[in-house]
């Protein structure tokens, strides 16, 4: 009888850690890299670009994900008042290259901003 309760209970044990174990892997969704998928991409320190920047520097600093273009929502957190993304925006596809970014940035450093 002893050792039918000690099969039962080490049984158990057993079948208790498996589900432990199964339940701890689906607490963190991950994507296919194997990361968790809730961690975000976030800007590193670089800063945000002040008119003393060049406009490569200045690109690189809106660009720190390195997508080869910048947004609007991109350029709207520069400082003051933000003016001629559409005018830059020579092929009217929302983004700004270097090129088009460099024709901005030009504008915006002469308002002083």
């Amino acid at each position: 009888m002893k050792s039918h309760l000690r099969t039962m209970v080490a049984a158990t044990a057993l079948l208790m850690s498996s589900v432990a174990f199964g339940q701890s892997s689906l607490l963190l969704p991950n994507n296919s890299a194997g990361t968790p998928s809730e961690t975000m991409p976030t800007q590193p320190s670089k800063g945000m670009p002040t008119t003393t920047d060049s406009s490569l520097s200045a690109f690189d600093k809106l660009d720190w994900e390195h997508r080869g273009y910048v947004t609007r929502s991109d350029v709207n957190q520069l400082p003051g008042q933000v003016s001629g993304f559409d005018q830059a925006d020579r092929n009217r596809d929302g983004h700004l290259n270097m090129d088009e970014f460099q024709r901005f940035w030009q504008g915006y450093e002469s308002r002083g901003q």
